[in-house]
Order: C-alpha cells, then sequence, then structure tokens
C-alpha cells in the first residue's frame, strides 16, 4: 500500500476534554462506512471512557492529521480490566486513511501498551461482515477465537414444547432469592467462554435492581445446584429503537460439565415463552463465545443473525 508522509500524521496521548468530539466524529465517519450497528452517541463514549482500571490520557492513542488538528485519521485503545490477565484492544481508522499503514502504527502502538500495562495476551474483534480486518490481524500474529453474535427472532411464532432432561429443574430469582446462588451461577456458567468476566457479589448487588426478577431463570441440577442462567427482559431502549415491544435474551448459560444442546435449547425456550406472555413482538439476543453448534441449535427456534464479530487473541512475548 502507499506509504504515507510521516509529517501528515502526528500521533499523541488522548486528551478526554479536547478530542471528546474529535473521537465521537471518527466513530460516525467508521459507523457510516462500515455499518455495523454501533453506538456512537456520546453517552456510549462515557461509558467506555469510564471503564474500570481505563486511563484513557495514558491507554489510548490518537493519530491527528497535521493540516486539520481537529481531523482525527484514527485511534487505538487499550483495556487491561483489574485483575485480568488479557488486555482488550481496538484499533480504528478513518475510512479516508485505510490501505495507508496507518492500522499496523497503531496496532504497533497498542501491543506496546499492552506490555507496559503487564498484559499476558490481548483481545481485539473484527467484524464478520469485514473480511480484510480478519485478515490484517491474522497476518500480524492473531488467531481467531469465539465470536460476538447478535440474533433476533420473531415474538409470535408458535413454539415447540419445552423439554427438561431427567434431573434438571429451573427457578426463577423471584422464587429463589439468594446472591451468592445467582453470583456462582452468573460466574460459572459462562467460565471459559471469550468476552466474558467474573463478577462479584457486590457487582451483582447494584445491577439486581435492573433486572426483572421473574425474568430471571436459575436452572439446577438433580443436587439441587445452580448450572446454568438465562436473563431475559422486555427492553424498553430496544422496543424504542425498533418501534415494536422488544424482548431481550442475555446468551443462556450453562456450567461447563452440564454443557449440552438440549440445556442450552430448553433455556431459551423458557426465556422465549414467558417473553410472549409479555407481549414481545420481537426477541432479540447476544450470544458472547458460545459455539457454533449452540449457534446452530437457536436458528431451529427461529433466529437469524443480524451481526457477528469474531474475537482475535494473541500471546504477548
Amino acid at each position: 500500500g502507499l506509504i504515507m508522509p510521516a509529517d501528515q500524521i502526528i500521533f499523541r496521548p488522548f486528551d478526554p476534554e479536547e478530542d471528546f468530539p474529535r473521537l465521537l466524529n471518527l466513530r460516525l465517519a467508521v459507523e457510516a462506512a462500515d455499518q455495523e450497528g454501533t453506538d456512537t452517541s456520546a453517552e456510549a463514549l462515557r461509558a467506555q471512557l469510564a471503564s474500570p482500571g481505563h486511563d484513557p490520557a495514558r491507554d489510548r492513542l490518537v493519530a491527528v492529521v497535521a493540516a486539520e488538528p481537529d481531523l482525527l485519521a484514527g485511534y487505538h485503545l487499550v483495556w487491561l480490566p483489574p485483575a485480568e490477565q488479557t488486555a482488550h484492544m481496538n484499533v480504528v481508522v478513518h475510512p479516508a486513511w485505510r490501505r495507508q499503514g496507518l492500522g499496523s502504527t497503531l496496532l504497533a502502538q497498542a501491543l506496546e501498551r499492552s506490555r507496559q500495562l503487564g498484559a499476558e495476551k490481548v483481545n481485539i474483534y473484527a467484524n464478520q461482515a469485514h473480511p480484510a480486518a480478519g485478515a490484517f490481524l491474522r497476518k500480524h500474529g492473531f488467531q481467531a477465537g469465539g465470536a460476538y453474535t447478535e440474533m433476533r427472532a420473531a415474538g409470535d411464532q408458535r413454539l415447540p414444547p419445552t423439554v427438561w432432561p431427567y434431573g434438571y429443574q429451573v427457578r426463577t430469582y423471584a422464587e429463589v432469592q439468594d446472591l451468592a446462588t445467582l453470583t456462582q451461577a452468573m460466574n460459572e456458567s459462562y467460565a471459559d467462554l471469550p468476552g466474558h468476566h467474573q463478577v462479584s457479589q457486590e457487582q451483582m448487588a447494584e445491577w439486581l435492581p435492573m433486572f426483572d426478577p421473574d425474568g430471571l431463570f436459575l436452572l439446577f441440577s438433580e443436587k439441587n445446584r445452580p448450572v446454568g442462567i438465562s436473563r431475559v427482559e422486555i427492553s424498553a431502549e430496544r422496543s424504542a429503537k425498533n418501534g415494536v415491544s422488544t424482548g431481550y435474551i442475555d446468551s443462556p448459560g450453562i456450567y461447563s460439565p452440564h454443557r449440552r444442546l438440549d440445556l442450552y435449547r430448553a433455556l431459551l425456550l423458557t426465556g422465549m415463552k414467558w417473553l410472549q406472555s409479555q407481549g414481545a413482538a420481537l426477541i432479540e439476543l447476544e450470544s458472547w463465545g458460545d459455539k457454533q453448534e449452540v449457534l446452530r441449535s437457536y436458528f431451529d427456534l427461529g433466529f437469524h443473525i443480524q451481526r457477528q464479530v469474531i474475537t482475535y487473541q494473541r500471546q504477548l512475548e
């Protein structure tokens, strides 16, 4: 590709005040070109900047066009969550400045920052709709891991019976009412899937008021051990966006020794039926890192993919 004149681009640390509107503009330009469905609002950016353990002034670098200081040609961010070994990275290049080596420079700088932070490995996402992004990451030593998938189904379809394998039963959090059980289920059900973080009881206690206890389903084995979870709700935000009552399913999770397709299916059906009973016209589901065969079993229940992003990982030497 073209090598850009070095004096056209200045790399400098992100300034949380001055660069905020510039970064918003860059995110808008990228979303307009890539159509990935990314939330480009100021609120979303503020929330991202406030991630625990993230220091925007040190963990972000911007590439500024020398002739137009208000124009960002690209940026990188690195985020190492507290007490974790894997850093999350993002490298973004303005559509007008692509294929000129800028991405490679920003990526190298982000890897360097990850090393400074003491990370053992790094995670970065690439959208399935843009094969060039994945090819770029593989060229730089990354390997594809799990996927983040957004799916959607009609809310008014006739659903098959829910069949629970012998010995398993589901109870709502309204019945269970035990924070330790909920935290255990949340942590164990998604353990080792890419894109999940461990949560403390304190964090769960903070989130609990935002959950609907009747739509929070816990799966128990015959020994009465929590082995799965599925959180569903009628989402005000998604309903407003879609113009119809929209149910949301935070992907069903199952504790690794119990993972089997019939349990995933029964847990998903439980949530879908509850959302139907609440009048959902649409049902949207988010999955982080589920195996392909799990996602395929969801297609049988009427879900189709809206958007899929692949996690790429690389060890740091």
